[in-house]
Parts: structure tokens; sequence; C-alpha cells
């Protein structure tokens, strides 16, 4: 019951009449390009968070392994993502450039 609730948010309260006759406005959209920068830019964060924590095991700094593999397996976890994304924005390109006109 809860999953359900969590998502009430989405649906409109109730329905309001008065706006139908006055053209909707988009709300305000983000482009692909930013939220690809901004995604690139989490996966690099994740990359140099486990740089820094494999030096600091590496210099004897911290003797928590546990985090480390923790952020070495979200580091990788992220740049395969990314790697993934990427190949399905080349093949959706590629098809793309294929079809005839």
């Amino acid at each position: 019951m809860s999953e359900i609730n969590s998502i009430n948010f989405l649906l409109p309260n109730k329905l309001d009449t008065s706006k139908t006759s006055q053209a909707v406005k988009p709300e305000a959209s983000v482009d692909f390009s930013s939220m690809f920068k901004d995604a690139l830019k989490d996966v690099n964060g994740a990359q140099l968070e486990a740089d820094d924590a494999v030096q600091k095991v590496l210099t004897g700094e911290t003797n928590d392994i546990h985090s480390t593999m923790i952020a070495l397996q979200k580091a990788d976890v992220s740049l395969k993502m990314m790697l993934e994304v990427r190949n399905k924005i080349m093949t959706a390109y590629q098809e793309v450039m294929r079809t005839q006109i």
C-alpha cells in the first residue's frame, strides 16, 4: 500500500476546469546534454572518491577496507552504466543515420 501512496504525487489532486481553456505551459525541461554532463560528473566523482579511499588505505590513514571496497564497486558500477548508456546512444545514432529519407 505504501508503494501506491508514494506515487500519488504524480496524480492530480482534483481537476481544475478553469484552466482547460488556457494553453498549458510546459514545465521547465532539462536538455539531454546537461543531463549527460551531470551524469558524467557523478561518475567522475565516484571514481575520484574510490581513488581517494584506496590512497587512504595504502598510506595507512585508515583501515576501513569495507568502505574502500564499496567505493570501488560503486565507481565500477557507475562507469559500466555510463558505458552502456553511451553504447545505446551510439547505436541509436547509427540507426538514425542508416534510415533512408
